[in-house]
């Protein structure tokens, strides 16, 4: 037996989180997490991807309201998101301000309970020259934070990100909402997953595929991916519904399409999609009690 056919043998029955992406729609994310560490319901391991995986590692460190937090005091901060950070950085995400300022200082991670947590985390990116999806552990907060900003490294508004000569961008690109890795190649026996879009939310094309063609023209696989991103997530989408129904997932999403930007400087629109990520974790806390704990 191989090492792949060993580590899905060895997640058989247990539980995994998978959290979509989606920048400040993660509020809701935010919410369902913070329900979960209050009640000491813990995975056995967290797939995010982008800002989802921002969710998963304060779900590992077991942060209460830390994501909330930062995201409500910094949402109108140039330095954290933003058109400013992108002329200036060559990112729309202000990295140096949140890995440094903020992660150190300000709201400082609490790196030691992220290490004693043996809850496992993914980071999902996209490998831009193959244009597919790579499942990068995050063991380390700080040695491991290159494969943090890869997953939530934007097409067009955030540089790649090389780790060990392969180059990175943002995960939702080939893999949304990683189920089918995490049940069928990783072998765990559930998943809970946290969307960030209503359940009757269709995704159109990608907008921006003529800058990208001109942008990306030596990564044809990559702009395959862009291309066909949508019709991969509707479809996703679809194989859910199934996981749902066989019991295999347990799924949370919000109620409503969902009215926060990519890039939102609205606080009450992020307070309350926060608070619908509690409701709606908490109106169905023994339901994911029962399920995560088997």
């Amino acid at each position: 037996m191989d090492g792949k056919l060993r580590g899905a043998a060895a997640n058989a029955g247990k539980v995994a989180a998978v959290f979509e992406g989606g920048s400040f729609r993660c509020q809701f994310t935010a919410g369902v997490v913070d329900v979960l560490l209050e009640n000491g319901i813990d995975a056995d391991a967290c797939y995010g991807v982008s800002a989802g995986a921002l969710s998963g590692l304060n779900y590992k460190s077991r942060q209460i309201g830390r994501p909330n937090r930062v995201n409500l005091a910094f949402c109108n901060d140039p330095r954290y998101m933003g058109a400013k950070s992108l002329a200036t950085s060559g990112s729309i995400v202000g990295y140096d301000f949140l890995l440094n300022d903020v992660q150190d200082r300000i709201d400082p991670f609490d790196n030691e309970a992220f290490g004693a947590n043996p809850m496992r985390l993914f980071a999902a990116a996209t490998d831009i020259v193959f244009g597919t999806a790579a499942y990068l552990e995050v063991e380390n907060a700080v040695l491991d934070i290159e494969r943090l900003r890869a997953t939530t490294s934007l097409p067009l508004v955030t540089p790649p990100v090389e780790i060990d000569g392969h180059r990175y961008l943002d995960g939702g690109i080939a893999d949304s909402v990683p189920i089918e890795h995490v049940l069928e190649e990783a072998g765990y026996g559930r998943a809970l997953v946290v969307l960030t879009q209503d359940r009757g939310y269709t995704k159109g094309p990608y907008e921006f595929m003529g800058v990208a063609r001109a942008r990306y023209a030596e990564y044809p696989y990559l702009l395959e991916a862009l291309e066909s991103r949508h019709a991969r997530y509707n479809a996703q989408r679809e194989h859910i519904w199934e996981y749902e129904q066989q019991g295999r997932a347990l799924v949370l999403a919000p109620d409503h399409p969902v009215e926060v930007a990519h890039v939102e400087h609205d606080t009450e629109k992020l307070l309350r999609l926060y608070i619908e990520g509690r409701r709606a974790a908490l109106s169905r806390l023994d339901q994911i009690r029962e399920f995560v704990e088997g």
